[in-house]
């Protein structure tokens, strides 16, 4: 999927492309990811099909996780629009992407992870391993937010 540059940044800035909400519990989410996961990935591929700008997004309401699956022509989110709009320089038409976006106290210090997944035509292409990398993704991240928790109580007995 190609898009114009002008176009998207309209589109992002507007909140003007098709979203679509998701919840579960970390629990359910740890349990089967792929299954949690794979709903997302469908919305996004459908989007893709009909040339259309596409958020999922993952609430995990008693945690504090939000997780994304979004397409995009950069790797900033798509509430971003303004900034989006700041960064670009007028090119045209251009791919779009599908980005995985984390957002959590316990990530990092930007309290977001950003990390691209595949081109459009890669992720419409090959929707079944985009379920698997999207799911390992999602694995590591919880991970590191698991550890970075333990971390801070740690350092906090200390104190």
């Amino acid at each position: 999927m190609k898009i114009d540059e002008a176009d998207f940044i309209t589109e992002a800035e507007a909140t003007a492309y098709a979203i679509k909400n998701f919840e579960t519990t970390l629990a359910e989410l740890k349990k089967d990811p792929a299954k949690v996961l794979k709903p997302m990935v469908d919305f996004i591929e459908a989007g893709l099909n009909s040339d259309k700008i596409s958020s999922a997004e993952l609430f995990l309401p008693k945690s504090d996780i939000t997780i994304k699956l979004q397409t995009s022509i950069i790797n900033l989110p798509l509430e971003y629009g303004k900034n989006i709009n700041k960064i670009m320089v007028g090119d045209g038409v251009v791919d779009v992407n599908v980005y995985m976006i984390i957002a959590s106290p316990e990530i990092n210090k930007s309290k977001m992870r950003i990390d691209e997944v595949a081109t459009s035509d890669e992720f419409v292409n090959n929707t079944p391993d985009m379920v698997t990398q999207f799911t390992d993704w999602t694995k590591l991240q919880l991970d590191q937010i698991e550890s970075n928790e333990a971390e801070a109580a740690d350092e906090k007995e200390e104190d």
